[in-house]
């Protein structure tokens, strides 16, 4: 390379780290600009019984870290994938205020755009490596290990099993099976923080639930607690749904028995075939890289399509579907909101449902599919198979959170201030804002259209979390609202959860506080419900769930490569099998397993075996 092609590529970092600086704040934190009023008295907020509380917006969350606060201030440059104004919109933020005041650290936000690699890469050539990089969607497992091989990388591993590093995240690894060697590479470190989200009811894949209005319709089944027993009674009871106008809007016709979506457009809908071969032994799901991996009691990974239990499962799906009693878009390309205009809980026309996310959308005030029901809803039927329900790991798919690079020089402080986020209290700040904050709801990234809940929380005086009934709860359009500028500018926040997306990654919730009332008072709760059936059905749920484990590179590679084929093959017979344009006889079967193994489902399943052991030992 010449002197002038050197020159120029130096001048062009230059211009693209100042570029990636501009708008960050120096370390003396929030500008008297950015921070936002004391809230307004107008609107009063529902606290613990002490008004002279009503108009604050920090009440007190303890900062469990005896180095807290830091005797001088500490600043971290943290680098985020993205457009948004980061450092002003966490100048903005009251939990992350909170946290400067009560622990004397400070972010300084680095945006790395969209060609967030390209840039970052940049900004390593330059000298001004990022003492950390935050989100899960920003490096790849295989980018990790890459970074790792080439020494850019602290490991983790002595710092978040420290319990006076980490304690709270050092609880949540001990509560959580596996979870330390869900993160570790093959090299034995871990090189990135994970999320963990032990509420077990959030991780339950695709349970079947039915709508009791309807089902206490069916002769036999009137006191809403029995059940089918067996798939041939769930058929007979999917077909007494097919002929009645179990809606009663008058139409016969518009009722669809058992809902059904397979395109992964529908949103979180998590309708899945895989998820319904539960109920025939094969605990797996058609997510990430999870897809078909089933592993039994002794360890030995199979895919779904191998295995008797999936044809069985496809020759009952063949029946239901050759009566019309799944939804005849099952094979389309269903939208969100095209699966909305009949899963949603006031315009539901289904009887089953092949997953729980749009269920919540029940209330007291329709009824028919409120959650105060769910605890009956729950419908495992004898298959001739043991049921196994598929039980998310429970890194919930958040590996690669926060990447600490080797130019970060106190490693150790930015780790226990990131576990002040794993508390129940530090949780719901994170998601919710500060006890007794107005929160900032809308539609679009530039926090422009300001919608406001009047609050969404507080800490009770036995320090659980509770939340504001309904009757005392306010939504606001902030742009036809006629009130003070100091109210306008209160209501100013966003939670630190809206501006990252990081709903699922600093999270720490355990099943005992769904159980005991410490984060949901309200058990009706769809967490609430799934969780107090997963403890009373143990048995149903399978613990060896294929894990998101760390790959390198070169095992992604070659997974990407075998599962491409395999994909594409399971797809075309599926719908075959499904639809009846091809007979599930001996024959056909048996070309099937030949073009799986043509394409090279041994060799898949032997990498998987080797990845499961690896993880397992």
């Amino acid at each position: 390379m010449s002197k002038i092609t050197k020159l120029l590529a130096m001048l062009l970092a230059l211009v693209l780290v100042v570029s990636l600086f501009a708008g960050c704040t120096p370390e003396d934190g929030p500008t008297k600009e950015t921070q936002a009023p004391t809230q307004g008295t107008e609107n009063k907020n529902p606290t613990n019984g002490n008004d002279s509380d009503n108009d604050q917006v920090s009440a007190e969350v303890p900062v469990e870290n005896d180095m807290f606060p830091l005797a001088k201030p500490v600043t971290f440059r943290i680098a985020i994938r993205g457009q948004k104004e980061y450092q002003s919109l966490i100048e903005r933020c009251e939990w992350y205020k909170y946290l400067v005041e009560k622990t004397n650290v400070r972010l300084q936000c680095i945006v790395l755009g969209d060609d967030y690699m390209e840039n970052l890469n940049i900004l390593i050539s330059a000298n001004v490596t990022p003492d950390a990089i935050l989100g899960p969607d920003t490096l790849s497992s295989a980018q990790v290990v890459d970074f790792a091989d080439q020494g850019k990388l602290h490991s983790l591993e002595q710092w978040i099993t420290d319990p006076k590093i980490m304690p709270n995240y050092q609880k949540a690894l001990e509560a959580v099976p596996g979870a330390l060697s869900k993160m570790t590479n093959a090299d034995g470190h871990i090189w990135s923080l994970s999320g963990l989200s032990e509420a077990e009811g959030t991780a339950w894949d695709s349970p079947l639930t039915v709508n009791i209005e309807w089902l206490k319709q069916v002769p036999g089944y009137e006191d809403g607690k029995t059940f089918p027993q067996t798939v041939e009674e769930f058929t007979n009871v999917l077909r007494y749904f097919k002929t009645h106008d179990m809606n009663g809007n008058g139409d016969v016709n518009d009722e669809i028995p058992l809902l059904m979506v397979s395109s992964s457009d529908a949103g979180d809908a998590k309708a899945t075939l895989q998820g319904l071969m539960n109920l025939w032994g094969l605990s797996t799901t058609d997510s990430s890289g999870e897809y078909y991996v089933h592993v039994n009691d002794e360890g030995v990974c199979a895919l779904a399509p191998q295995t008797q239990n999936y044809r069985d499962c496809l020759t009952w799906i063949n029946t239901w579907w050759k009566e019309g009693l799944i939804w005849n878009k099952f094979f389309d390309n269903v939208s969100a909101e095209e699966l909305a205009a009949v899963a949603g809980a006031e315009t539901a026309s289904w009887g089953f449902f092949n997953g729980e996310t749009w269920f919540n959308n029940g209330s007291e005030d329709n009824g028919n599919l409120a959650w105060r029901d769910a605890q009956t809803l729950v419908v495992p039927f004898n298959t001739g198979y043991e049921t196994r329900y598929f039980l998310n790991p429970s890194l919930q798919g958040n590996l690669n959170a926060l990447t600490i690079f080797k130019t970060c020089k106190n490693p150790h402080i930015l780790l226990a201030w990131m576990d002040q986020f794993f508390t129940l209290a530090g949780t719901r700040s994170a998601e919710s804002g500060m006890p007794n904050e107005w929160t900032l709801w809308n539609d679009s990234d530039d926090y422009k259209d300001y919608y406001t809940q009047n609050p969404t929380w507080y800490i009770d005086s036995d320090g659980s979390l509770k939340y504001p009934s309904a009757e005392n709860t306010s939504w606001v359009d902030l742009n036809t609202y006629d009130a003070t500028l100091a109210t306008k500018q209160s209501t100013n926040h966003p939670t630190w959860n809206a501006i990252f997306n990081l709903n699922d990654v600093f999270k720490c919730i355990t099943p005992e506080a769904y159980m005991n009332g410490q984060w949901e008072s309200n058990q009706n709760s769809e967490a609430y419900v799934l969780g107090k059936f997963m403890e009373e059905n143990a048995s149903l749920f399978d613990h060896n769930a294929w894990p998101r484990a760390c790959v390198s590179e070169a095992e992604q590679g070659d997974l990407d490569f075998l599962w491409a084929d395999i994909k594409l093959i399971c797809a075309r017979y599926e719908k075959a099998f499904i639809t009846g344009e091809l007979r599930l006889n001996n024959s056909n079967w048996n070309t099937f397993q030949k073009e799986l193994e043509y394409a090279g489902i041994n060799d898949l399943v032997a990498q998987l075996q080797i990845i499961w052991d690896r993880y397992s030992a």
